[in-house]
């Protein structure tokens, strides 16, 4: 069963809604209600939630502050906003949030139902995926590399953490974290990245595929510099992978290889 909680400061919606659900038709359960935004908040910290249903306009906190500190302390959770339609654009702004649906009021049975099913394949997904790569990981433990101490936010730990876990995968990119793994917008996801690393995606995915080739270069004796490649992340191009350790490093992996 997946987790419910449902936040919106009209009574009559949120009771609605409430009763009207049959949740565990739906693999679900509703575990809490809240009336306000920091009420929801709270809730959210104590229940741990798998699904948010929020109203984008309550007291306190609304929907889209919700969204944002869900987002950066619960980076699992899928958010979904009730908005009137005359707040369609300012729900719309809730994507970057990482919010992948929104209900607009007044919103039948049937529309509820879709949204939360859909939620709840996401989810699945989500748990398919990961456990598709812990089990490729797990065949792969010479990639298997130590990650340094970190400070920074839930999300972006998230986000380094399937960097260290799948540099080897030369499709690895922010558009595909952020699309598949996280369900955010990649832009707001790529700055949110780069404000709490100071650098790019793209640069830090580099320097830990070229630290992980270094590694092996030093662990594996007359290791081929197309292997280096391929396990490194940069696919059947080992030329390309000699520029990018050579503009790294100053040498190419052949020469780096003959000097230790």
């Amino acid at each position: 069963m997946y987790k419910v909680l449902l936040a919106d400061d009209e009574r009559i919606i949120l009771e609605g809604i409430s009763n009207v659900i049959d949740w565990q038709s739906l693999d679900t359960e509703l575990v809490a209600t809240a009336r306000n935004g920091i009420e929801a908040y709270e809730k959210i910290a104590e229940h741990h939630p798998h699904i948010v249903i929020s109203d984008i306009k309550m007291p306190g906190m609304d929907g889209l502050e919700l969204a944002g500190k869900v987002r950066a302390d619960f980076p699992d959770i899928q958010f979904i906003v009730l908005s009137g339609f005359s707040e369609f654009e300012y729900a719309r702004c809730a994507m970057q949030h990482g919010v992948k649906n929104y209900l607009l009021k007044p919103c039948n049975e049937a529309d509820i139902i879709e949204t939360v099913t859909d939620a709840v394949k996401h989810i699945k997904q989500k748990e398919q995926q990961r456990q598709q790569f812990e089990e490729i990981h797990a065949k792969q433990p010479a990639a298997e590399i130590r990650q340094p101490c970190r400070e920074y936010s839930p999300v972006i730990n998230e986000v380094v953490d399937i960097i260290y876990n799948h540099f080897s995968d030369k499709h690895l990119s922010l558009k595909w974290v952020a699309g598949q793994m996280l369900y955010m917008n990649a832009d707001y996801l790529g700055k949110l990245f780069k404000q709490e690393t100071n650098e790019r995606f793209s640069v830090y995915l580099t320097k830990v595929r070229i630290e992980e080739a270094i590694k092996q270069i030093g662990q594996t004796e007359d290791v081929r510099v197309a292997d280096l490649a391929e396990r490194t992340g940069f696919g059947d191009n080992p030329q390309y992978f000699s520029q990018v350790f050579k503009k790294y490093t100053g040498v190419t992996p052949t020469e780096y290889r003959k000097a230790i």
